[in-house]
């Protein structure tokens, strides 16, 4: 009963979190948030967490910080965000360091953290889609 328990935690706590970044994304851009949350899991199975994360931190950042006021960002930030809050704790790293910090991880650790994000990105693409409709 108590694994039931933990697993409905974690997943509340996904959903929860998503839930809010999803809302904060529709209010930037919603169509925009919409796509590129959508388009994640699959350059992360294609290309591995750390070369889909560069490729959003590549696209967002200006003099090597996220700027969130970019899409790229926004969930370059979220994804960061959700890692560091997580109670499992799973990955240590500074703001702006998850990719250096991914490529320097044991591949344990490294899949751990990519089933962690997509189980995430589940939740985040539902809710950016219900965002999208409600703005249509």
């Amino acid at each position: 009963m108590t694994n039931i328990n933990t697993i409905k935690k974690l997943e509340s706590g996904r959903a929860s979190f998503a839930y809010n970044c999803a809302k904060k994304g529709a209010e930037q851009n919603s169509s925009e948030y919409k796509s590129y949350v959508k388009k994640l899991p699959m350059l992360i199975k294609t290309n591995g967490l750390a070369s889909a994360l560069s490729f959003y931190f590549a696209n967002s950042a200006s003099e090597g910080k996220v700027n969130t006021n970019k899409t790229y960002g926004l969930i370059y930030r979220q994804i960061e965000d959700w890692l560091k809050k997580d109670n499992k704790s799973l990955i240590k790293f500074e703001q702006d360091k998850l990719v250096g910090v991914l490529l320097d991880t044991d591949s344990n650790t490294y899949r751990v953290v990519t089933t962690e994000v997509m189980a995430f990105l589940t939740w985040l693409r539902r809710f950016a889609d219900a965002f999208a409709k409600d703005k249509d």
